[in-house]
């Protein structure tokens, strides 16, 4: 605040007020998601956006309840009981909040960014699926039985279908008809808050609320400290949902912030964001709250409308105080239908079909991870099921790939302009000196695939240079390949050298006792001319053939 500039407070009051008139509608609805009264998705808003003011590193990213951190937790929380409900939603956001600062302070949260972009895609597909399906009964006016299972409750829609609400489906075709012609008309409108006035003023009205399901018991007081239960059992039960919840929130963060950056130009400390994203939800926690993160439409709004600094942040939760506090007894009037409605359109703009015809088109390996993640999210009842899987599925086929190397003969002519040359294997008998080009990563995966191509070129009484410069990564399961392969070779009066060795490779390879059984002189090492190495070995071969 020292260095708060007062000529940027007209900027920040205004984008706050801009992302309220979102994030207000918005966050009761996630509410709803939860399986909570909308109520604390503003009291989940107000704590998130106070403490992020303080604790955040981004200027312009805004936090607070989301469609993929809502139906995660709800999906945790599926076979738990209205009178435990509560306390096991703070409980598991006190989790998600302790696991998250613990991923940052030992920096493991840098993990998220080897997620595949298709676990992403499949996920996000999924659950805007579930979600939108999941409020089809709410616009409906249906009572019906959910479950976290696409299949189920499209199956128990169809079965209820006799009791549809006409006046509820009427207002939810009004607020997506507001909606969206506001949006039409201007971007500046407020949209979804207009979308949630006017079935609010019409239910007030002409007494609809006893025709229509209502908020209704909408409490006029503000967020308070509130100490949950902490159970052993519990913690054991749900950590590994409290660990997917962390790393989905994560994800959303790093996907918020980089796109962000591209826009604004502003860098971020991304495990100074993790750890923030932490301390917000152990906040939330003890607040009637539940577990938050990064909210793409609100940190957009927020840029477009020209936020400054995270204080835009605070106004927006001022403006939540407000309303709560001076039109509460309109609120309990706000149909649940039209809330539902907004989420549904919430849902159908996660969809992005231009990304999923690239993931399904470009390779086959994104393809695979995307289905398998897409079917695993609308069929089990745990989104971190989907999550640990599609990173599973994407790791064995990831494996698969690396045990292929890269394994090249080569032959080298001192009398041409570009003296190495691919070689065909299978004229190696005329050759002297057999040079070998190996590339990529030598690992355990890879070790077999070595030993058979080792033992293809092997041939008696023969000197072998191989050529390393391209060796990223090695391990012992291919140095003990590389061993027998060199023991073999001077059982059968061969050499063996190696060329293209960097100061990385050397230090395993010396540690070994590679470099002892083949001596010093035989190892050349790596500088900044490419092949230069290579011909220092090829020279020293001729040597030995000489003699």
């Amino acid at each position: 605040m020292k260095k708060y500039k007062f000529k940027n407070l007209k900027y920040d009051i205004s984008a706050g007020l801009s992302v309220a008139a979102i994030a207000l509608p918005q966050n009761m609805a996630y509410a709803l998601i939860v399986g909570v009264d909308p109520i604390y998705g503003l009291y989940t808003s107000i704590v998130s956006m106070i403490v992020a003011t303080f604790v955040g590193n981004s200027s312009y990213m805004v936090v607070g309840p989301t469609n993929l951190i809502s139906v995660a937790l709800a999906s945790a929380l599926t076979n738990i009981g209205p009178d435990n409900y509560l306390n096991i939603l703070s409980l598991l956001t006190f989790m998600i909040g302790l696991l998250q600062i613990l991923l940052g302070v030992l920096q493991l949260s840098n993990l998220v960014k080897y997620v595949p972009h298709s676990v992403i895609v499949g996920l996000t597909t999924g659950i805007a699926l579930l979600i939108g399906v999941g409020q089809i009964s709410n616009i409906l006016g249906m009572e019906i039985d959910s479950g976290f299972n696409l299949f189920f409750n499209i199956y128990n829609i169809i079965y209820g279908l006799g009791g549809i609400n006409y006046y509820s489906v009427g207002l939810g075709v009004l607020t997506w008809t507001v909606m969206i012609g506001s949006k039409r008309i201007s971007p500046k409108i407020p949209a979804y808050l207009l979308a949630i006035l006017i079935p609010m003023l019409l239910v007030y009205s002409f007494g609809l609320s006893s025709k229509v399901a209502v908020v209704d018991n909408f409490s006029a007081s503000l967020p308070k400290f509130n100490l949950f239960e902490f159970n052993i059992d519990q913690i054991n039960k749900f950590f590994a949902s409290a660990l997917s919840i962390s790393i989905l929130g994560f994800i959303q963060v790093l996907s918020i912030t980089k796109f962000l950056e591209d826009k604004s130009s502003e860098e971020v400390e991304l495990n100074k964001e993790f750890i923030g994203q932490g301390i917000i939800n152990l906040c939330c926690s003890f607040f009637s709250s539940f577990a938050i993160s990064g909210s793409f439409t609100n940190s957009f709004t927020n840029y477009q409308a020209g936020a400054k600094t995270r204080v835009a942040e605070f106004f927006t939760a001022l403006v939540i105080i407000l309303f709560i506090l001076l039109l509460s007894p309109f609120v309990k009037y706000v149909p649940i239908t039209s809330l539902a409605t907004l989420v549904l359109v919430v849902a159908y703009s996660m969809i992005d079909v231009k990304d999923i015809k690239q993931v399904l088109n470009v390779t086959k390996f994104d393809m695979i991870v995307f289905l398998v993640t897409f079917l695993t999210t609308i069929s089990t009842p745990r989104l971190d099921y989907a999550v640990y899987f599609g990173v599973l599925v994407s790791l064995t086929l990831v494996l698969r790939h690396t045990d292929k190397i890269s394994f090249t003969h080569m032959h080298y002519q001192t009398d041409s302009e570009y003296p190495f040359l691919q070689h065909n294997p299978k004229d190696l008998e005329d050759k002297k000196e057999i040079l070998i080009n190996l590339a990529g990563n030598l690992h355990f995966n890879s070790a077999k695939e070595l030993k058979n191509q080792l033992n293809e070129s092997f041939l008696k009484g023969k000197t072998f240079i191989l050529r390393m410069r391209d060796v990223d990564v090695i391990d012992i399961t291919t140095i003990k390949e590389l061993d027998k392969f060199i023991e073999k070779v001077y059982k059968n009066n061969g050499e063996v050298l190696l060329s293209g060795i960097s100061t990385k490779l050397y230090k395993p390879l010396s540690n070994f006792g590679i470099v002892e059984k083949i001596s010093k002189e035989n190892i050349f090492f790596a500088n900044s001319y490419y092949f230069s190495s290579t011909k220092e070995a090829m020279n020293k071969a001729n040597h030995y053939k000489n003699n």
